[in-house]
C-alpha cells in the first residue's frame, strides 16, 4: 500500500523522460500559465507525492489499528 504513491511519481518521471515534449516548461514559447501549470507528467508526480505524504500515513495507521483490534 505504501508503494502506490512513489510508484505513481516514478511513472510520472518516466513519462516525462520518455515524452519530454509533454513537459512544456522545457519550451514555453507562446504558452499560457494554465498550459504550463497543468501538464500530465507533472500532475502524475504531484498526485503520487500527495498520496504518499498525505493519504498513506493515515491509511496505514487505520490498517494497523484494524489489524490490532482483530487479534
Amino acid at each position: 500500500m505504501s508503494a502506490l504513491g512513489p510508484t505513481a511519481a516514478l511513472g510520472g518521471v518516466i513519462w516525462a523522460v520518455v515524452q519530454p515534449y509533454r513537459v512544456t516548461l522545457l519550451h514555453p514559447l507562446g504558452q499560457g500559465f494554465w498550459w504550463l501549470f497543468v501538464e500530465p507528467p507533472l500532475l502524475a508526480i504531484a498526485v503520487g507525492l500527495f498520496f504518499y505524504f498525505v493519504i498513506t500515513p493515515g491509511l496505514l495507521r487505520d490498517l494497523a489499528e484494524e489489524h490490532a483490534t482483530a487479534e
